[in-house]
């Protein structure tokens, strides 16, 4: 078996050998679903103009528009010269879909337990979609499929109400004939016409399934009648028939034994459950042992495997008591099947397992009740005589009598009625491409657009104009575009638009808004209000500055992206353009109040957004993203978490405090000139910094005597030491100082402070400071009662710190105080005469 697929084999897995020029897209493949049949369509039309069909201009033809049909004539439009004609027999593309709202689309959950099935978005070049109801998918979706056929000026052709019913080869051409509406004056609803194309697709899908089996009315899985219906009459036992062992069959079972009659509901809380990776990998081996079983034309006992696998770790995560927590009150389920085997590697592993949980649910609740039955044939019977329940339907299971009071069939649809047209042309088809199925394995089952394929459509989608995907416009209509325009006015500001002063902070925070900050005069005209309007720029999800780019530009820059205190950061978008109501609601306000109000407003910001992650981390150990990225022990994280409180009420009580421990944090440079570059540097762009600056600060000054913010030079920490001059501190998370990388010049810095705290991992070089003799005096250098001697403790994230932190807080506070006797004794060794010959 072939894990990967070139071009050529992906071509030659649609191709009918026997009649180049005619291929067949996704009507003989497995595990069927409306995202693998659009990424089958995408990788053959990439594969054929890789493998060079497409150069010269073609007329083509693709029969049926479900997703994979629509997706192919798309894809061939954008890439290539030729005339697409999309052929439907129905009067809408995509008919399935647009019967439902009860079924939903999810484009990667029956891909489950591989990583990222829970993205909500198909993530597609074009024809994209986000999951949801079926018929909304199909809306989206279609809407799409009209802008984008609008694009292409007729290239792109939908011939509706169109049934093809032959096509025969008429030298390199193919005839394709077809029934369609009448025209004009020709006779009669229908008329049969032909046309000549040099390629032909054929999607025609699967079929529909019966509208009636033994007598019953049978609701299509597509449609809202088709999905199990709510209570019947109060009974205290409703009864379900669900034949079938495919995905629909499984699919309904789920939502028949559901009390909220919701298949998705039942799927998502399986998926979020605590535990649930223990079984991923027991479920992937089973999955792999079932498909070579198939491919050996062995069958396969899923439950067996279930049973002895993974039933025992979906009890003791309580994921079986959740499931049972879920049924339907009293419910009865009876599953036919034709073998033995209740399951078939077909399906989705979502499907198989959701179905398992809640069979084995109704096995652990006496009120309940499952039953299954293997037999080819059901038939309608009258009632029973003696029989000790009612029920609306009575079937007959090969002598096995049993009632329900609803009836699913879920047998498949009707594939001959679909390839009927067609089975001249495909008599050898389905088993050449079931060689090839065999031959490529997980790579038919699971589809993949590889990255090669992914990135041109990208390219071409763009060189063509197409219109942005339904969700993605939704998404960007729904964002509210707020508009301020700052100006100076003889020393004051002037302030006018959609959002004031006070709530810039917004601009940071509510998703989906949109600011523009228009900025008409020159950045030195601004003061210190420039800065702050870059800063609000700079860590907005969107805003942009509109501005005259040759004076803005350099000057954001600067401050952004070309600062020499930090790496990483993008400069704000800076541009020309037209914008919203700028005057609105002016103000004259105080240029130096007004910088004030902004930056406090934002630093307020900052701070609840790194006490949300520090107290989340101190009480529960959690750190998303890793912004702490050390494990602190759960004892010194309790001393942590008072002196935390006691900052953070400092924080609140002193905003000038409050800015500059934040500016320091993320600069290593303590004067007048540096400010402006570092308050520009804090926000949510650099969350991590500021999160990890904070906690390994917090940590050290729960080993180390009293340590706490203060608001005065240098640095922004202050050490009360016990009978002691107190020292100053300076923790710095900077990513460069003067454009060198923090690590790599930490050392030669000429910190202000007596101790320093490093949130840079590993150790810095202090290689220079490490050979320095400690007899050696440098001049002007204070005595060790001035502050505790020259020099400074510069502690970094390095192994052994980390490891004390880990430890605990008394192994925390022997390792500091152990830096902090060195210390001493090094500074008294270079300050008092050392005897002769000492070392």
């Amino acid at each position: 078996m072939i894990d990967t697929m070139r071009p050529r084999d992906i071509v030659a897995g649609s191709s009918v050998q026997q009649h180049p020029g005619i291929y067949v897209l996704g009507c003989y493949d497995k595990r069927i679903t409306f995202y693998s049949q659009q990424v089958r369509a995408m990788s053959l039309a990439y594969a054929l103009h890789v493998e060079g069909y497409l150069k010269a201009p073609r007329r083509v033809a693709v029969v049926g528009a479900g997703a994979a049909g629509m997706t192919m004539a798309v894809a061939l439009a954008l890439i290539s010269e030729s005339e697409v004609v999309l052929f439907e027999r129905g009067a809408e593309i995509l008919p399935l879909q647009s019967a439902t709202r009860r079924r939903s689309l999810d484009p990667h959950i029956y891909d489950w337990p591989e990583w990222d099935t829970d993205d909500p978005l198909a993530d597609l070049p074009f024809l994209d979609w986000k999951a949801g109801p079926a018929q909304d998918v199909r809306a989206a979706i279609a809407a799409d499929f009209e802008a984008i056929t609008a694009r292409f000026n007729l290239r792109l052709k939908k011939w509706t109400r169109h049934r093809v019913t032959a096509i025969q080869r008429e030298g390199k051409s193919f005839s394709v004939e077809f029934e369609r509406d009448a025209k004009g004056d020709e006779e009669g609803p229908l008329t049969v016409d032909r046309a000549q194309f040099d390629l032909v697709f054929i999607a025609v899908g699967f079929g529909l399934e019966s509208e009636s089996t033994q007598g019953l009315p049978n609701h299509s899985y597509w449609s809202d009648a088709g999905v199990p219906n709510q209570e019947f009459e109060a009974r205290t036992q409703p009864r379900f028939f669900v034949s079938g062992n495919g995905d629909g069959a499984l699919i309904d079972l789920v939502a028949a034994a559901s009390a909220a009659f919701d298949h998705a509901g039942m799927i998502q809380s399986i998926v979020s459950h605590p535990g649930l990776p223990r079984i991923y990998d027991p479920l992937r081996e089973i999955d792999q042992t079932a498909r070579e079983a198939e491919r050996g034309a062995r069958r396969f006992d899923f439950v067996s495997a279930y049973e002895r696998d993974i039933l025992t770790a979906a009890r003791d995560t309580g994921l079986l008591a959740a499931v049972a927590a879920q049924l339907r009150p009293g419910v009865q389920i009876t599953l036919q099947t034709q073998h033995p085997e209740m399951f078939s590697a077909a399906t989705s592993t979502l499907n198989r397992l959701a179905a398992f949980l809640a069979i084995k649910a109704c096995e652990t609740d006496p009120r309940c009740g499952f039953t299954h039955l293997h037999c080819v044939d059901v038939r309608i019977v009258a009632p029973p005589e003696g029989r000790t329940y009612d029920a609306q339907y009575w079937l007959d299971c090969e002598g096995k009598i049993v009632g329900a009071d609803s009836v699913i069939f879920r047998r498949g649809p009707d594939r001959s009625k679909a390839r009927e047209p067609f089975k001249d042309l495909l008599s050898q088809f389905e088993a050449e491409h079931q060689k090839w199925l065999d031959l490529y394995g997980d790579s038919t089952l699971i589809p993949k657009l590889a990255p090669a394929a992914r990135s041109y459509f990208e390219e071409q989608a763009r060189a063509k104009q197409l219109p942005l995907a339904y969700h993605e416009q939704a998404a960007r209509d729904a964002i509210a575009v707020e508009t301020i325009q700052v100006r100076p006015v003889g020393g004051n500001i002037r302030w006018s638009g959609t959002m004031r002063a006070a709530e810039i902070a917004s601009a940071w925070s509510v998703q989906g808004h949109h600011l523009d900050i228009v900025c008409p005069d020159m950045p030195t005209e601004y003061g210190q209000m420039a800065s702050a309007l870059v800063r609000v720029a700079t860590h907005a999800k969107y805003c942009k500055i509109i501005a005259d780019p040759r004076h803005w530009r350099d000057y954001v820059e600067r401050l952004t992206s070309d600062s020499l205190h930090a790496e990483g950061l993008t400069a704000p978008e800076v541009e020309d353009g037209v914008v919203g109501p700028v005057n609105r609601d002016p103000d004259i306000l105080d240029a130096d109040q007004l910088v004030r109000t902004i930056h406090y407003a934002l630093d307020e910001f900052v701070m609840e957004a790194i006490d949300r992650h520090i107290e989340d981390y101190l009480l529960h150990a959690r750190d998303p993203g890793r912004k702490v990225g050390f494990v602190t022990a759960a004892d010194l994280r309790g001393k942590m978490r008072p002196i935390w409180r006691q900052w953070k009420a400092s924080f609140d009580a002193d905003a000038l405090m409050r800015s500059r421990f934040l500016s320091l944090l993320v600069c290593a440079h303590d004067d007048d000139e540096s400010v402006e570059f570092a308050r520009v540097l804090v926000g949510p762009a650099k969350l991590v910094s500021l999160v990890r600056g904070t906690t390994v600060a917090l940590a050290i000054a729960a080993g180390w005597q009293t340590i706490a913010p203060h608001n005065a030079r240098p640095g922004n920490l202050r050490r009360a030491r016990e009978g002691v001059v107190a020292w100053t501190g300076h923790s710095c998370a900077a990513d460069q100082i003067d454009g060198l990388a923090l690590s790599l010049c930490a050392a030669s810095f000429m910190w202000k402070t007596d101790f320093v705290i490093l949130s840079v991992r590993g150790s810095v070089d202090l290689a220079e400071r490490a050979e320095r003799s400690f007899d050696m005096t440098e001049e002007g250098q204070p005595g060790l009662d001035d502050s505790g001697g020259s020099g400074q403790i510069v502690m970094s994230i390095d192994a052994t710190l980390t490891a004390a932190i880990g430890a605990g807080a008394n192994q925390l506070a022997q390792f500091l105080e152990n830096t902090e006797r060195i210390h001493i004794d090094n500074m008294r060794r270079s300050i008092e005469p050392q005897p002769a010959g000492a070392a």
